[in-house]
C-alpha cells in the first residue's frame, strides 16, 4: 500500500492560488480542498473575488458536483477534473510492483485499463510525482514540490492527450 499524505490531514484546509490553461484560455482563483471524511474531499474552485466556479464531492467510488459554472459544465471537462481530482486527493494505493533507481522509489499501480506510478525521494520519503498512463502512453503527470512528506507547496497537473495544465501554488497550510 502506498499512501499519499498529501489533502490527508482533516485538520487543514489546503489553500491554493490556482491557474489553469485550457485549450488556451486561462483561468485563475482560488483552490480549496478539505478532507470531510475518511474517503469523502471536497473541492471548490473560485475566482479571485469570491465567485464560485466549480464545488464538487468526490470519494474513490462517489461523485458529486453541488455547482458547476455553465461554460466549465462540459462532460469532457467535468470527468477530467473529477478524474485528476480523485488520484491528486486519494491517500490509499494498492501496490502491484515496487522499483528502484538512483533517487528514487517507484510504486506501480494498475487501475482500471491504466497505471498509476508514484515516485517518492529514497533521501526524504516525499512524493515528487505521480503519472497516470494508459498500457501505451503517459496520459497526466503531477509534479509536486514540498518542504516535506506531507503538504505540498507547489503542484503542477500537466495533460498529454489533451491541452489542460492546472498549476496550483501554496496560499496557506
Amino acid at each position: 500500500m502506498f499512501t499519499n499524505a498529501y489533502f490527508s490531514n482533516p485538520e487543514n484546509d489546503y489553500i491554493y492560488k490556482a491557474h489553469i490553461d485550457v485549450y488556451g484560455h486561462q483561468l485563475g482563483g482560488i483552490f480549496i480542498a478539505k478532507r470531510i471524511s475518511d474517503t469523502l474531499h471536497r473541492v471548490v474552485f473560485t475566482t479571485e473575488f469570491g465567485n464560485k466556479l466549480l464545488d464538487f464531492e468526490l470519494s474513490e467510488k462517489s461523485f458529486k458536483v453541488n455547482y458547476i459554472v455553465d461554460d466549465l459544465n462540459r462532460k469532457m471537462v467535468v470527468n477530467t477534473l473529477k478524474e485528476d481530482f480523485r488520484l491528486l486527493l486519494k491517500t490509499g494505493h494498492n501496490v502491484d510492483e515496487v522499483k528502484e533507481n538512483e533517487g528514487f522509489l517507484i510504486y506501480k499501480s494498475t487501475v482500471n485499463k491504466g497505471f498509476n506510478y508514484f515516485f517518492e525521494t529514497k533521501k526524504d520519503g516525499r512524493l515528487t510525482k505521480i503519472i497516470h498512463a494508459s498500457r501505451a502512453k503517459e496520459k497526466v503527470t503531477f509534479e509536486f514540490d514540498s518542504k516535506n512528506n506531507t503538504f505540498a507547496e507547489n503542484i503542477t497537473i500537466s495533460h498529454r492527450n489533451i491541452k489542460l495544465k492546472i498549476e496550483l501554488n501554496q496560499i496557506s497550510n
